[in-house]
């Protein structure tokens, strides 16, 4: 009987470290989606917001162009000073507006998610284009 709880104890800890070498890859993926599917959610809304409020003319004007970055890092137009980003490490510098003809396209460029063991880089991900509403209510 005691010849088997020292062989116990060794499968014990080879289990033990397979498991947890499973679970933090497990955790890391997890992370690592969760970050990406809530970084889509604010550039979509980033872009639809865009497309509701935008100008009449292709040339971007400042301050919209910050009320749009700022939907998308602080997910709101007008963010209180002590607001944080709804991704973190997503800075204002990471996101970028493009007005076209009749579109609104929303980017973030050279920003990585940092998860646990890995920094994941997305170049030019993700990227949502809205046609703009003529006619919104503001």
């Amino acid at each position: 009987m005691r010849r088997r709880a020292g062989t116990a104890l060794i499968e014990f800890a080879a289990a033990l470290i397979l498991l947890s070498g499973m679970f933090t890859g497990i955790f890391q993926v997890g992370y690592t989606f969760f970050t990406y599917t809530t970084l889509v959610n604010a550039v979509r809304a980033g872009a639809r917001y865009a497309s509701l409020q935008a100008p009449n003319s292709n040339v971007v004007d400042p301050e919209f162009a910050k009320s749009v970055v700022n939907m998308v890092v602080y997910g709101d137009p007008r963010p209180a000073p002590s607001a944080k980003p709804v991704v973190r490490g997503l800075a204002p510098d990471n996101v970028q507006l493009t007005l076209g003809a009749s579109v609104a396209t929303v980017s973030v460029r050279g920003f990585a998610i940092d998860a646990l063991f890995m920094k994941v880089s997305l170049t030019g991900r993700p990227t949502v284009t809205f046609p703009f509403t003529t006619g919104a209510t503001k």
